[in-house]
């Protein structure tokens, strides 16, 4: 399977934002030497392992979150100890725990006294980290915030922001054929709840994930619930293989294109692997990477009326 990264911005944001460094005051903080190298050598491990599988880097970015919080503790006080924040939650987006992230982010956004660049660079960090966690309210926040110091960089979000799919809203349709030949159209989904699962096979989550994924599967889909995958692999062949394997029953929709992808696109989806699931009016109800989580939506949205027939 190819090799890939599960976040849209990873690969250019990350390491592009990271290798700026720190160039700030931090109003009363003073700066520590001995910390200041020890932060550049965690930083530069960082940038190294943006082209590696999610799989071969996680012990990597387990290993610098010890590094950062023994810094941030050992040189309390100190802006050293300010930029480790920020990288330990830099660190949290790319392991997809987003609300770690965001308290890190926070937190660091709480000193009063810092340079205007250094405050932008953890605005646009958090305000991607929101999108991805689905909270597109906040992340507008976040973005006002920013344009008032970088408006280049608020605007960066302008297409994520006012086309992005929001809970409550009607879910955007489509009429395709999965990769088997059969159509797939998800006006005809209505009256049915229904689970569209974005992910790739190159993804390592999403494969971590996918257990849950098909037990989910095995819960709901005699009870009133559609599920439809929406794969981002580049090779047909993958996913052919892998649904083979798993046996996986549900429709599989492959155009090859990643992220550019008709669907992806038209949902804006911005890290995989992602779940929207809608209700018996296509109305969304949830955005998300719990699995967990989406199967209470389920559960929920099925006790709302009565079930009605599976659309096949």
């Amino acid at each position: 399977m190819k090799k890939g990264r599960c976040l849209v911005f990873t690969v250019i944001t990350f390491v592009s934002l990271l290798s700026t460094g720190y160039t700030g005051n931090a109003g009363e903080l003073k700066n520590n030497a001995n910390a200041a190298k020890q932060l550049e050598m965690i930083r530069k491990n960082l940038s190294s392992l943006s082209e590696m599988k999610f799989a071969d880097a996680k012990k990597y970015y387990e290993e610098a979150l010890k590094e950062l919080n023994t810094l941030t503790g050992k040189y309390a006080e100190t802006e050293e100890a300010l930029e480790a924040k920020f990288y330990i939650g830099a660190v949290y987006s790319e392991m997809r725990n987003f609300d770690e992230a965001i308290k890190c982010f926070d937190a660091v956004l709480k000193q009063e006294e810092m340079h205007r660049n250094f405050r932008a660079r953890t605005l646009y960090f958090k305000a991607k980290a929101l999108l991805a966690k689905g909270d597109l309210a906040k992340a507008k926040e976040t973005v006002s915030e920013l344009r008032l110091i970088e408006p280049r960089a608020a605007d960066s979000f302008g297409s994520e922001l006012s086309g992005m799919v929001r809970i409550g809203a009607e879910a955007p349709t489509f009429n395709v054929m999965d990769f088997k030949g059969n159509p797939v159209d998800l006006s005809k989904c209505k009256g049915n709840v229904v689970i569209i699962d974005f992910w790739a096979t190159w993804c390592d989550p999403c494969i971590q994930e996918f257990p849950k994924v098909k037990k989910m599967y095995s819960r709901f889909k005699d009870k009133g619930v559609q599920f439809i995958g929406i794969s981002l692999d580049d090779d047909i062949e993958d996913l052919r293989g892998f649904v083979n394997q798993e046996a996986i029953e549900w429709p599989q929709i492959f155009d090859g294109k990643r992220w550019r992808g008709e669907i992806p696109a038209l949902y804006h989806i911005q890290s995989i692997p992602t779940m929207v699931v809608l209700d018996r009016e296509s109305r969304v109800r949830y955005i998300g990477n719990d699995a967990e989580n989406a199967s209470q939506i389920v559960t929920t949205l099925l006790s709302e009326s009565k079930e009605l027939p599976l659309f096949r």
